[in-house]
């Protein structure tokens, strides 16, 4: 017996299947039953008329019932007999269903690890985009009601996080200092502290992040911002260049 069955939806239609094969086999099933006997002498019983010879139509002797034909102190002992094997044909018939349930069990089992195995994984990874040597990263920014995303440049050699103006506008971040910045290459600008609710990278969530909030001057950039040290200095991961994904690497791996 063969079934085929899905990991998400296969398994209740299986279980209807299996069930209802255990009201396939009645207890017992009784019809008209014929008896001739051929030129030999020897007796036939037969449960379809089409079944008997057309010579020997005209000595039929019909049973009602299946154990009619023997004597009255047999009909008992066949039918307990009978009675015996149908039970035993039904039990080896349950134990067959429950066999395969089970089967069909440890096979859910297994598609649902697996699949919660594939999902973490996934979860675990960021798509990100890579231009020569720059890696973009996906990020949700959100203060106050108030939620943006954006891609960010991950820059180690940056110890803050850094947005630009605009994407602080959005978010309606509120100054908490003004305050002179280093940037690549030596030049300081006039700068601004600030602080976000929370941020998202992938699976890592931030609470309270303090950025430093630039007005981007220049021709324009695929990124809002710098994803910088006091971000990236409590998480672990690897770049995964050929497949431009960021694979988070969980705490005590």
């Amino acid at each position: 017996m063969g079934f085929q069955f899905g990991a998400r939806n296969g398994f209740p239609i299986l279980l209807g299947i299996l069930f209802c094969g255990i009201f396939i086999f009645p207890a017992g099933v009784f019809c008209e039953f014929y008896k001739y006997i051929d030129k030999n002498g020897k007796t036939f019983y037969v449960d379809d008329l089409s079944k008997v010879p057309p010579e020997y139509q005209d000595q039929i002797q019909t049973y009602k019932e299946r154990y009619d034909y023997l004597p009255e102190d047999q009909r008992s002992t066949a039918r307990q007999r009978d009675q015996e094997i149908e039970r035993e044909r039904q039990l080896q018939h349950q134990r067959q269903i429950e066999q395969e349930l089970e089967r069909v069990r440890e096979q859910e089992a297994a598609e649902r690890s697996r699949q919660a195995q594939e999902d973490r994984e996934q979860m675990l990874e960021t798509k990100v985009v890579i231009e020569g040597n720059r890696i973009l990263v996906p990020v949700t920014l959100g203060n106050h009601g108030h939620e943006v995303e954006t891609l960010m440049l991950l820059d180690t050699g940056a110890s803050q996080m850094v947005v630009h103006r605009d994407i602080a506008d959005q978010l309606g971040v509120v100054t908490l200092k003004k305050m002179l910045s280093q940037v690549a290459g030596g030049q300081t600008i006039q700068t601004e502290l600030g602080q976000l609710s929370y941020m998202k990278v992938g699976p890592i969530s931030m609470r309270d992040p303090i950025v430093i909030i630039i007005n981007h001057d220049g021709a324009p950039v695929g990124y809002k911002g710098l994803l910088g040290m006091n971000f990236l200095r409590n998480v672990q991961y690897n770049i995964d260049f050929q497949n431009q994904v960021i694979k988070w690497i969980p705490p005590g791996k």
